[in-house]
């Protein structure tokens, strides 16, 4: 089946603050393995916020979007310090607590929050790889190619920024992004397998680190 000519001629640009809430609303929308984060998360605002905020309020840089006529479809976000992401995410969670009271579709999600904090996912050593990204496409966007994209011009802006390393987190569960991130030169250095989705999955999963060097380093052993 062919796709729509809307989706053929598409950009990938820098994002602006306009964007925040529509990357919010995507980062929703494929928040489960590339499906709705509804069945886990029933608070689509306070996910927005955690998901896509903190890129938007002060951490983010070289963020970019896949746009087709006129439409959003697809993003990558990083920041390529981890402290500065930190203390973003710590403004943003001060404000909403601040702002708005806690309903109860808040309150069933600190289930999968404070599973969160019982199996955290592994990471790679800050140190060495002080950025981080993740990226996501809507499903009648995928298999366009908008995920190298996208991709590519996070790295080529972090590469420009002089970041030695990058790296993210996935699952194993997540067949068609591993092979793009390994294609871009991304290696699994860390993995856990932990029962963080399985009230969801009905299995445990195996969550990994992948990483990358940007200044044509060897990526260190991890301990």
């Amino acid at each position: 089946m062919s796709r729509p000519a809307s989706l053929q001629s598409n950009v990938i640009r820098p994002t602006r603050p306009s964007d925040e809430e529509v990357v919010g609303r995507i980062a929703y929308q494929t928040g489960f393995f590339g499906d709705s984060a509804a069945r886990y998360f029933p608070d689509s605002e306070l996910f927005a916020a955690l998901w896509a905020g903190p890129y938007f309020q002060g951490a983010g840089a070289g963020c970019y979007v896949a746009e087709a006529g006129g439409e959003v479809l697809g993003y990558v976000l990083g920041a390529p310090e981890h402290e500065r992401y930190q203390a973003a995410l710590r403004r943003v969670v001060a404000r909403r607590l601040s702002s708005s009271w806690p309903t109860r579709r808040t309150l069933l999600s600190l289930r999968y929050l404070l599973r969160v904090a019982r199996f955290p996912s592994p990471h790679a050593s800050w140190a060495a790889f002080p950025a981080h990204l993740h990226l996501n496409l809507l499903p009648a966007a995928r298999g366009l190619g908008l995920g190298r994209r996208l991709l590519e011009a996070h790295l080529a802006a972090l590469q420009g920024l002089g970041v030695g390393g990058v790296q993210l987190s996935t699952t194993a569960e997540n067949r068609a992004a591993l092979g793009l991130y390994r294609t871009l030169g991304f290696e699994v250095v860390a993995s856990r397998r932990t029962p963080l989705w399985t009230p969801w999955l009905r299995h445990e999963a195996e969550h990994l680190a992948m990483a990358r060097r940007l200044d044509g380093g060897p990526i260190p052993a991890q301990g």
